[in-house]
């Protein structure tokens, strides 16, 4: 359970100690995360606690998000009418 403002810091500090309770640190490459800024600090900081992962490198961005932030604007467009 999160218990804390979602900074990346402790973001990174909280997946690091799941990942070592569970024995995964070594087994991390990517992480997957959506678009949020601070993912891109949970990332930096993980390089920091998991040896091998290498920060923003290691992230990857969540192309289904990025699909849906993408409809949601055109849908909300004035130009895209749903009713022919």
């Amino acid at each position: 359970r999160l218990t804390q403002s979602h900074t990346g810091s402790y973001l990174a500090q909280v997946t690091a100690d799941c990942l070592k309770r569970f024995g995964l640190e070594k087994k991390l490459h990517t992480l997957t995360m959506d678009n949020v800024s601070n993912y891109d600090a949970t990332a930096e900081h993980l390089m920091t606690l998991i040896d091998g992962f290498c920060g923003k490198l290691s992230r990857s961005r969540c192309f289904p998000h990025t699909v849906n932030l993408i409809a949601k604007v055109h849908v909300s467009s004035p130009f895209c009418s749903l009713t022919g």
